[in-house]
């Protein structure tokens, strides 16, 4: 049942990962209750829960369930709305009726005789021993989800993929800072990590065209014609996995060298903040300020961030906004007006990275009509973003000091029926200069980069001794 599925015969490996899994559940569901009925149906009910969300979660996100998958469920507690619109209401009523019928049936189908918990405890025993020996290694070299369901079934993959990621993390040393070189560039560093941002024609094809006008969005190209650097970031995640991004741009170290910490940088990352563009800009004389208007526990930048190098953590309450079902998160444009008055309050050197949320989902789908109704509501939104981005490029134009702007889409959105994951996930990126003597002069041609190498390059840029822009170099 879980897809990608496995045409061929099960191995012998997925069998015994599939025996020894269902048989720890089995064993453990035993111990507890000690009704071997009960235990059986509740081990199939699991099991039937994690295929049916895999399944949902590769239709919406073009990816399968991840161990790291199991942190979401913080998330979906603090706010749910990110998560409800992708289960199915029959799936809603499901979980809610499970959770309330879990402990009921527990406590009225549960024996005392000890014989059946023994026996559910030996069980579980024996088979946490015996996927103690499975040499995860050989079994999983590397991270390939897709291959891996087929060849090791959901759950073993799940298992094994929790293994690997576990001893990479113990194996993982902590960074050491970097020397820093040069001064800074430019007054001000202003750095745009846009949620949900896309090029609309990128979206759609001549097989499948938009049901809709597209937008138009007079910024974007304005900022290609004025920048120094240019083109589509290549991205992991569609529709979600905002932090991969976010941790290559921030840290620069690729997905590829992260292997099984790829999936979620972001729970490992604590052991690399030396790496960070904060703690390398701050040494090198920026001050550095991070702003995300939404709750910063998410992804625990609360922690993160200010770990990294930031002297300024700008959060949701710092912004004045009312939730509306067509704007549930703060504007752009107030985000672009927070950061304008930032940069018009700074005495030194700066450098400023923001997260937004306008685009955020799910959007609104209402009537027959509902997923154009969604993709409406994200065009709307979208062309509000590209007015932020104009509203960032006139002000630091305004400024008459040095300023370097780099604006770029995360990921981009799954929108059901409308917007669906494929295998172009690429987002476009613009690093536009500002002030005496950055002025570009010639038209540079686009670059296709990974989030890392977008990282080395501000870098590059930011920490270089002053002059004018040179595609060449």
């Amino acid at each position: 049942m879980a897809r990608p599925s496995c045409r061929a015969l099960p191995s012998p490996r997925r069998c015994l990962l599939d025996g020894l899994l269902t048989g720890t559940q089995y064993g453990m569901w035993l111990a507890l209750c000690g009704a071997p009925v009960l235990a059986a149906a509740l081990t199939t009910a699991v099991n039937t829960c994690l295929v049916i969300g895999s399944n949902i979660k590769l239709s919406i996100l073009g990816e399968p369930m991840l161990f790291c998958d199991v942190v979401a469920a913080r998330g979906f507690l603090q706010h749910p709305k990110f998560y409800l619109f992708s289960i199915p209401p029959a799936g809603r009523i499901a979980v809610v009726g499970g959770l309330i019928a879990l402990p009921l049936l527990l406590v009225t189908c549960s024996t005392l005789s000890p014989l059946p918990h023994l026996m559910g405890t030996g069980c579980l025993i024996a088979c946490v021993l015996a996927l103690r020996l499975i040499p995860a290694a050989r079994w999983a070299p590397r991270p390939d989800m897709p291959r891996d369901i087929g060849r090791l079934g959901l759950p073993g993959s799940l298992f094994l993929y929790w293994r690997r990621w576990r001893h990479e993390t113990a194996q993982t040393p902590i960074a050491e800072a970097p020397a820093v070189t040069g001064h800074p560039a430019y007054d001000t560093v202003i750095v745009i990590q846009c949620e949900s941002f896309a090029c609309p024609t990128d979206l759609f094809s001549a097989n499948h065209p938009s049901p809709i006008p597209l937008p138009e969005l007079p910024a974007l190209p304005r900022a290609r014609r004025m920048a120094s650097r240019w083109g589509t970031l290549d991205v992991s995640g569609f529709g979600a996995y905002t932090m991969r991004t976010e941790y290559g741009v921030l840290f620069g170290v690729d997905e590829k060298a992260l292997g099984f910490r790829a999936y979620d940088p972001f729970l490992t990352a604590r052991k690399e903040t030396a790496l960070s563009l904060p703690a390398i800009m701050g040494r090198a004389g920026y001050e550095c300020t991070f702003v995300h208007p939404h709750d910063l526990r998410f992804y625990g930048r609360a922690q993160l961030m200010p770990a990294c190098g930031f002297s300024h953590i700008i959060g949701e309450e710092s912004f004045t906004h009312t939730a509306r079902p067509d704007m549930p998160y703060v504007e752009d444009v107030a985000l672009a007006q927070r950061i304008g008055q930032l940069v018009k309050a700074q005495a030194g050197p700066g450098f400023i990275y923001a997260v937004s949320m306008e685009n955020h989902g799910p959007w609104p789908a209402r009537g027959p009509d509902g997923p154009k109704s969604a993709l409406a509501h994200y065009f709307g939104h979208l062309r509000n973003s590209d007015r932020m981005l104009d509203m960032l490029m006139e002000t630091l134009s305004a400024t008459g000091r040095t300023g370097l702007l780099l604006f770029f889409g995360d990921h981009r959105p799954s929108i059901a029926g409308m917007v669906v994951p494929a295998a172009a996930r690429g987002t476009p990126y613009v690093m536009v200069p500002f002030g005496p003597g950055r002025t570009v002069t010639r038209p540079a041609p686009p670059q296709s980069l990974t989030p890392a190498q977008l990282h080395d390059l501000l870098l590059h840029d930011t920490l270089a001794a002053g002059g004018a822009c040179d595609h060449e170099r």
